[in-house]
C-alpha cells in the first residue's frame, strides 16, 4: 500500500526490531526498554514520560509511557486514553505499533492529538510471556519467522480473561493504572486467527450489556464509524466489527463474549469507552504493525474530534449511577442481539507447508468478496434486576476485601449490628463446571429472591450501589451475574442449596440508618 511505503519512509532511528530485521523478528522485553531509553535521543524527547507502573510474576517491569504536551494555563484538562500491548504475548504488533508511534511523537509528530489527549501506553504488558518465543507458537500465523511468545503469563493465566479475579500480577497493576488514571478511553491491542475475512483489521466496543446506553450508543453509531471511515481514507485500510463466520449453509458473522473476564468489555463498566482491536492473523507480519498503528493513530483522532462529547458522555453515566434520581437495571440471562444484514468481505488463505515440523502457516490471499449476510455484533440481556441501594458481604474474607479495593469499588465496614429488612438470595442449585478453566471450576447459581428480616453483624461489608463504579460492584455481587465473585469460587465455601440455601450477599433495597466506617482506598 501506498501509506506502508510512505511510513517506511519515514522510519528514521531508533529502529525496532521487526524493521531492522527486515520483518523477521518481534522484540524481547529488554529490546523494548532499550528502544524506549533511545527515545531521550530525539528532538522532542521531552514529551514521552516513562515510568514502572508494576511488575510481573518473574520480576519484569510493566512500563508505562505518558506522551503529552504542557498543560496550557487554565485549560481544560485533556482526555486521557490507554493504550495495552501485548496482553497475548504471540500477539505481537501492538507491542511494535506502539513502539513506533512513540517514535513518531518522540520525533514532534502527531502534535495536534496532543493538543487535545494525553496519551498512555502499555507497550509490553505480558513480559513474561514474551520472552518465551519460539518459532512453534501461532506457528499458522503469517510471520514473523523467528516466532512469537506464549499467549499466557508465567502463571500460565490468559491475562485476557482475568479481569474480574484479577489473579495476576499483571492485572493488578492495571486496575491500579484505571484507579490513579482514570483513562477516558482504553484500547486493547491484539491479533486474531480466526475466519478467512478480507479486513485488515477487525474491532469491538465493549460488550458487557451492562454498560452505560449513551457510552455504548456513542461507541457503536459515532466513534467506531468514523475511525472505520478516516482508516479506509487515509490509510487505505480495512476495517470492521469484530467476529467469525458461523458453519453452515446459513452462514452468520458473530462477534465473541460479552463477560467482563475480558478487558475491554470490563472497562465499559467503569463509565468509560473501551475498543479491542485485532489485526488480521493471516497478512504478513508488517502489514499487521502498520494496520494496527493506524487504527490506534485514527481512535486517537476521533475521541480528540469528540473530546467535549466524550468528556460530557463520561460525565452524566457516573451522575447516573451516584445520583440515584432514576432507577438502574442489572441484566443477566444473555444472549446475542438479533443483528442485521450487511456486507461482510470473505477472504481465503493460502497453505504454505514449514520446515522443521511447524506445521502449516496460512497467508491471506488479496482476493476477496462481499457476500451478505447477518452480522450479530452486540449482546442483549433476555432479565434484568433493579439495583439495590446497597450489598451486603456476610463475613467477608480478606481475599474478598482486597479484590473490591482493587476494582476500586467503594466500601464500607459496619461499625455496629443492624436489623434490617433485606432481599436474600435462595441457591436452588449450584451448577460447577466439570472441567477447569484459568485453575477454576465455574460456578452458576439458579434460585429465587426472598425478603427477609435479617441481622445485619458487625463487620459485615456494605457496599453502596450509587457509586461511580456500581455497574461493577454489581457484576461481582449479584447472585445471578454470569461473571462474579461467585462464579470464579471466592463465594463458595459459604453457598450453599437447598430450601434453606444460603448465599453470602443481601440486598438493601431501601436507604437505612446504619453504623459504618469507611475503607480506605487503595493507592
Amino acid at each position: 500500500m501506498i501509506a506502508f511505503l510512505a511510513a517506511s519512509a519515514r522510519a528514521q532511528e531508533p529502529l525496532t526490531v521487526p524493521e531492522r530485521s527486515g520483518w523477521e523478528r518481534t522484540s524481547t522485553h529488554a529490546e523494548v526498554l532499550a528502544f524506549l531509553d533511545a527515545l531521550g535521543e530525539l528532538p522532542h524527547a521531552d514529551r514521552v514520560a516513562v515510568e514502572t507502573a508494576g511488575k510481573t510474576g518473574e520480576g519484569r517491569s510493566i512500563a508505562l509511557v505518558t506522551a503529552r504536551l504542557p498543560q496550557p494555563d487554565g485549560g481544560a484538562p485533556r482526555l486521557r486514553v490507554l493504550v495495552n500491548a501485548n496482553i497475548h504475548a504471540g500477539e505481537v504488533e501492538g507491542k511494535e505499533a506502539v513502539q513506533m508511534i512513540l517514535r513518531e511523537i518522540a520525533s514532534g509528530e502527531h502534535e495536534d492529538l496532543l493538543r487535545g489527549a494525553e496519551l498512555l501506553f502499555v507497550p509490553i504488558y505480558n513480559a513474561d510471556g514474551n520472552e518465551r518465543i519460539d518459532r512453534r507458537n501461532r506457528s499458522s500465523q503469517n510471520g514473523p519467522a523467528a516466532g512469537v511468545g506464549e499467549r499466557a503469563n508465567a502463571q500460565g493465566l490468559d491475562l485476557n480473561r482475568d479481569f474480574v479475579k484479577a489473579e495476576s500480577p499483571e492485572c493488578r497493576t492495571l486496575l491500579a493504572l484505571f484507579r490513579r488514571l482514570d483513562p477516558h478511553v482504553f484500547m486493547d491491542l491484539h491479533t486474531t486467527n480466526g475466519s478467512y475475512h478480507g479486513y485488515h483489521l477487525t474491532y469491538s466496543p465493549s460488550l458487557a450489556t451492562n454498560v452505560d446506553a449513551g457510552l455504548d450508543a456513542f461507541a457503536r453509531g459515532t466513534l467506531l464509524p468514523a475511525v472505520r471511515t478516516a482508516v479506509l481514507e487515509r490509510h487505505g485500510l480495512r476495517v470492521f466489527d469484530y467476529g467469525n463466520f458461523t458453519r453452515g449453509d446459513d452462514r452468520r458473522w458473530e462477534t465473541y463474549d460479552h463477560r467482563p473476564r475480558f478487558g475491554t468489555n470490563y472497562y465499559g463498566l467503569r463509565n468509560r469507552l473501551a475498543v479491542l482491536s485485532e489485526a488480521y492473523s493471516y497478512l504478513d507480519f508488517e502489514s499487521r504493525v502498520r494496520a494496527t498503528r493506524a487504527f490506534v493513530l485514527e481512535v486517537v483522532r476521533a475521541v480528540v474530534e469528540n473530546a467535549d462529547r466524550i468528556r460530557e458522555l463520561c460525565e452524566a453515566a457516573d451522575e447516573r449511577l451516584c445520583a440515584g434520581a432514576e432507577p438502574l437495571l442489572f441484566g443477566f440471562d444473555s444472549e446475542l442481539v438479533p443483528g442485521e444484514e450487511l456486507d461482510v468481505l470473505v477472504g481465503d488463505v493460502e497453505r504454505v507447508e514449514l520446515s522443521d515440523d511447524l506445521g502449516t502457516r496460512l497467508v491471506a490471499r488479496p482476493e476477496h468478496v462481499a457476500e451478505r449476510m447477518l452480522v450479530r455484533a452486540g449482546f442483549r440481556s433476555r432479565r434484568q434486576i433493579a439495583l439495590p441501594w446497597a450489598w451486603v458481604v456476610l463475613a467477608p474474607s480478606a481475599a474478598e476485601v482486597e479484590l473490591l479495593r482493587a476494582h476500586g469499588i467503594e466500601l464500607r465496614r459496619l461499625t455496629e449490628p443492624a436489623r434490617a429488612s433485606v432481599e436474600a438470595f435462595v441457591p436452588r442449585a449450584i451448577e460447577k463446571a466439570r472441567r477447569p478453566f484459568e485453575g477454576h471450576l465455574e460456578v452458576a447459581l439458579s434460585g429465587e429472591w426472598m425478603t427477609v428480616e435479617r441481622e445485619l453483624p458487625a463487620g459485615a461489608l456494605l457496599v453502596p450501589a450509587r457509586q461511580r463504579l456500581g455497574r461493577v460492584a454489581a457484576q461481582l455481587l449479584e447472585a445471578q451475574s454470569e461473571d462474579s465473585l461467585s462464579t470464579w469460587n471466592l463465594l463458595e465455601a459459604r453457598t450453599s442449596a437447598g430450601a434453606d440455601g444460603a448465599w453470602p450477599v443481601l440486598r438493601l433495597t431501601e436507604p437505612h440508618e446504619i453504623e459504618t466506617e469507611p475503607l480506605a482506598p487503595l493507592r
